[in-house]
């Protein structure tokens, strides 16, 4: 992104709180880009993000981390937070289920609210920016798709529901049977481990970046049994998700 604010800027200290009306309005209109951008599925985002240092919210260029006074951690989490509900909405807007925004948001609120470090915060920003901007997650409307592309896309916005293999057969208009020997002949595995692949995958995002428990876990990412989850977990990690987090954490 190459609007970013310029080193001629109005001097920001020269009104009572230090932001002169320009260089706020000048950080609206970045925001709103990076909004726009978002919903879009920029590809090109993430890039940009790392290399313009006025997107980056710890680096605090509008003042933010002192909203509440003597606690940044607090500003930077509340800052994030509404950060997170901007960026889900501009996704939903850009083709994201709104069952994946709510999943999504949900996940980084947990995470936002049990990091502890300024830098645990700036990578799970990163996160979120990546993965609100992913374009391979939005719904696709091509016709020329084949069925087991479709039942990826099904699972991708839906994966922890509790959905059946009768359910999503009928909601991309093929015979079970037929999508199950299609899926497996393609994939190299079952529709249910594949789905169930999927739900470790954010399983695992959630054991790094939160303090929940393994139950609450499994529970969140579509597991309804939390021993076969961490029997699954197991068969795939060859640790459970109990010794994957102490390792990780090491």
């Amino acid at each position: 992104m190459n609007d970013h604010l310029q080193p001629d800027t109005p001097n920001p200290n020269i009104n009572r709180n230090g932001l002169t009306p320009e260089y706020i309005e000048a950080g609206h209109k970045l925001r709103e880009k990076l909004l726009y951008r978002i919903q879009m599925g920029d590809q090109e985002l993430m890039t940009d993000f790392e290399k313009d240092p006025f997107l980056k919210l710890s680096d605090d260029q509008f003042n933010l981390l002192n909203r509440v006074p003597n606690n940044k951690m607090r500003s930077y989490k509340n800052i994030l937070l509404s950060h997170n509900t901007l960026y889900s909405y501009a996704a939903e807007k850009g083709g994201l289920s709104p069952w994946q925004c709510h999943f999504i948001s949900e996940k980084y609120a947990i995470m936002i609210e049990h990091a502890e470090t300024i830098s645990k915060l700036d990578q799970i920003h990163l996160y979120m920016i990546k993965e609100y901007s992913d374009p391979k997650i939005r719904k696709s409307n091509s016709g020329s798709l084949t069925i087991v592309e479709k039942a990826e896309n099904y699972i991708e916005m839906n994966f922890a529901e509790d959905i059946s293999m009768e359910e999503i057969a009928r909601k991309i208009h093929v015979h079970p049977s037929h999508l199950m020997r299609a899926f497996k002949k393609e994939k190299g595995i079952t529709i249910s481990t594949y789905r169930n692949l999927r739900r470790m995958k954010e399983a695992k995002e959630l054991i790094l970046n939160s303090n929940l428990s393994m139950t609450e876990i499994a529970i969140m990412v579509g597991f309804s049994n939390p021993q076969y989850f961490s029997k699954f977990f197991k068969e795939v990690e060859g640790i459970t998700p109990v010794e994957f987090k102490k390792l990780k954490k090491k």
